[in-house]
């Protein structure tokens, strides 16, 4: 049976590249052979995308990276809204 994540613990693309481009992250889609930017949240809300961590834990870990830090409760939205676009675009196993 394959490894199928939870949708509340969203998991990458293994061929799915992050690289940091000056100020933005880039990740690169080998599949669709596209790029897209994101911003420094949007970064780390796709470096937390393992499967082992729920959209709660993302944003508590995202929202303890803000100086000052940020409760999770607070920023759930956004990260939920992330994750959307990234399997909106393909780009979540």
């Amino acid at each position: 049976m394959p490894d199928t994540p939870a949708p509340d613990r969203p998991r990458a693309r293994d061929d799915v590249v992050l690289r940091p481009l000056d100020e933005e992250w880039v990740i690169f889609d080998p599949a669709a052979d596209k790029l897209h930017a994101l911003n420094v949240t949007a970064a780390l809300v796709w470096m937390h995308c393992t499967g082992s961590s729920t959209m709660e834990d993302i944003a508590d870990a995202v929202g303890a990276a803000f100086e000052p830090p940020v409760k999770g409760a607070t920023i759930i939205g956004d990260i939920r809204e992330a994750v959307d676009r990234f399997r909106r675009e393909g780009l979540l196993a």
